[in-house]
């Protein structure tokens, strides 16, 4: 605790055996920087290296797709296949080597992908369509998981998660958020098999704990797991804070070493990237919540955007971390401005959400305070649109 002005968010933590240097976090992040083939380009590499260089002790890269059937963007980052590794490798020492801990989402999108992108049918736990991507896909077609289907991704979630940890990773998450596939199956709202895989807390939650637990298998004390969840989904028969009381045992018991607090799914996208009308910091109390229910460090994220709000969480005992994703895109240079006195430097993010570009349709992320994330092309003042979807995801006030 040597920061004399923020003791807490610079003292270390330990998520199972890694040290991280701080208690800032930069969340998973899809800029749809990657190259065409999914692999790892020289700017999603500048992207990451800009946030390591800015003082952030866990940056997280992703999210990083385990099965060839989903995509969700036109240029997300992949690690399916061995060719995915080397990229992952570089980025990760580079990370590495500025101090920060390098780490790695992994997601499968569900039903909320885009069957125009991957060309065929959309796995879910039940055959429900996305009432948001189903609007915006003119092609687009979901069906339930049969058993093989779920054998198949529980085996490419584990040898991505190992893949990451051989190039480099400290840290794999994975995505249990924001509606994605393994949301999905956690959720009553989207899940409603009668199989093992359906109907009690247990069966809904068994995918992610044998994912959890067959990762741990294969890496052993290499790196350690994270879990992202949607702490309330914000949606009527979704999950709740309460939910989480007999959730988060079975995680932990599966070999869960930290727990991501958000919130939201598609139907609620205002709780995925809360805007300035939510106020700051909104789904502290849902993160705090957990935090009850958890004997492993526990991040919070969500419309913070100061070291000042964090220091307060910290030190008050709320979280044990705390991920400042908009705010960092703004000003990489976030945490160690803040470290030195020189606030009044830092260029704050306004929470326009130029940089969700999928909300407007823009073909990748940019920033309108960050001269280094400009948007190339404007119509309108706006960043030109993809030609994949027609109509935004929502209107941001």
């Amino acid at each position: 605790m040597g920061n004399v002005r923020y003791p807490y968010v610079f003292s270390s933590i330990n998520v199972g055996n890694v040290e991280l240097p701080n208690r800032i976090v930069f969340p998973a992040w899809q800029p749809n920087y990657a190259n065409e083939d999914g692999t790892v380009s020289g700017k999603l590499k500048d992207f990451y290296t800009a946030i390591a260089d800015g003082g952030c002790g866990l940056v997280f890269s992703g999210s990083a797709v385990v099965s060839s059937d989903t995509r969700a963007f036109e240029r997300a980052m992949r690690l399916y296949a061995e060719e995915h590794v080397p990229g992952f490798r570089q980025l990760f020492f580079e990370v590495e080597k500025r101090g920060s801990v390098p780490a790695l989402q992994l997601v499968h999108y569900g039903r909320q992908d885009s069957s125009t992108l991957t060309g065929g049918e959309l796995l879910a736990p039940s055959a429900i369509p996305c009432p948001v991507m189903s609007k915006l896909d003119p092609n687009y077609r979901v069906r339930e998981m049969t058993h093989e289907d779920i054998q198949r991704v529980r085996g490419d979630f584990i040898s991505a998660a190992v893949r990451a940890v051989e190039a480099g990773a400290k840290i794999v998450e994975v995505h249990v958020a924001h509606g994605y596939l393994l949301n999905e199956f956690l959720s009553p709202y989207t899940n409603k098999r009668n199989d093992e895989y359906g109907g009690s807390v247990e069966r809904r939650a068994r995918l992610i704990v044998e994912i959890i637990e067959g990762i741990k298998a294969r890496i052993g004390s290499r790196a350690a797991i994270s879990v992202r969840v949607s702490g309330h989904e914000f949606v009527e028969g979704g999950l709740k804070p309460d939910d989480f009381k007999d959730i988060i045992p079975l995680f932990e018991d599966a070999g869960m070493d930290m727990l991501n607090v958000a919130a939201g799914v598609y139907a609620s996208m205002e709780r995925i990237i809360p805007p300035a009308s939510l106020g700051i910091a909104p789904h502290i109390g849902i993160a705090s919540q957990l935090k009850e229910y958890a004997s492993v460090p526990v991040c919070a994220v969500g419309s913070i955007l100061s070291l000042e709000t964090a220091e307060s969480f910290i030190a008050s005992g709320k979280v044990d971390m705390v991920a400042m994703g908009r705010a960092q895109v703004a000003d990489p240079e976030l945490v160690n401005k803040s470290a030195s006195g020189r606030e009044h430097e830092i260029r704050r993010c306004t929470r326009c959400n130029e940089c969700m570009f999928w909300t407007r349709n823009a073909p990748e992320m940019s920033c309108s305070v960050n001269p280094a994330l400009k948007a190339r092309e404007r119509v309108n003042g706006r960043p030109l649109a993809s030609s994949t979807l027609t109509d935004p995801l929502y209107e941001i006030g």
